[in-house]
């Protein structure tokens, strides 16, 4: 199933920061402009409320399969601590996504008891199972959530599988951090 990419109105409505850096890309590693975290975080709150007068629109954006749109989804959701949407957070991490670990973090701290079921069936599907982002990131957020997963995160095939789940981990645990002081 191909899925079709929104149009830039979420990206156009977060607008670029002083330095001319879009802000969809401050959350992606946690790096903010020089006006601080505080007034980006600000500015994703601004656009939670115009995308909760449109909520059709951020669920399209959640999952559709281009990551900037998607991530600033989840931010808004986080910097909103609005709890909708889990079948189209599930949906776009089951489809991949270069930002599956924010993904997973949305899904445990906004949903984290219908997150646990959904991340052990994500690693007992040998499919995903197989995909070292997904799979470490599944992992992570169950760890967090107080799960002890009964499966291993995989079998790394290559190195570069092996780099995928580390950079993975690593995305979990800094974003998890970050945001489990933020969300309410």
């Amino acid at each position: 199933m191909s899925v079709s990419l929104p149009d830039r109105k979420v990206l156009d409505w977060l607008g670029i920061d002083s330095r001319g850096v879009p802000y969809y890309l401050n959350p992606l590693n946690l790096v903010w402009s020089d006006e601080g975290v505080e007034h980006d975080l600000a500015v994703f709150r601004g656009v939670a409320e115009r995308l909760a007068l449109d909520m059709p629109y951020w669920a399209e954006i959640i999952r559709s399969g281009s990551w900037r749109h998607c991530l600033a989804g989840c931010t808004c959701l986080l910097v909103s601590s609005r709890r909708e949407f889990f079948d189209d957070l599930c949906f776009g991490f089951r489809q991949g996504s270069f930002v599956a670990p924010q993904i997973s973090v949305t899904l445990g701290l906004l949903h984290g008891s219908a997150a646990r079921p959904f991340f052990e069936s994500v690693l007992g599907d040998p499919a995903l199972r197989n995909r070292p982002k997904e799979s470490a990131s599944a992992y992570e957020v169950l760890l967090r959530l107080g799960a002890q997963p009964t499966h291993e995160t995989l079998n790394p095939g290559t190195d570069l599988d092996q780099g995928d789940a580390m950079v993975a981990e690593q995305v979990v645990a800094e974003h998890w951090d970050f945001w489990s002081e933020r969300v309410k």
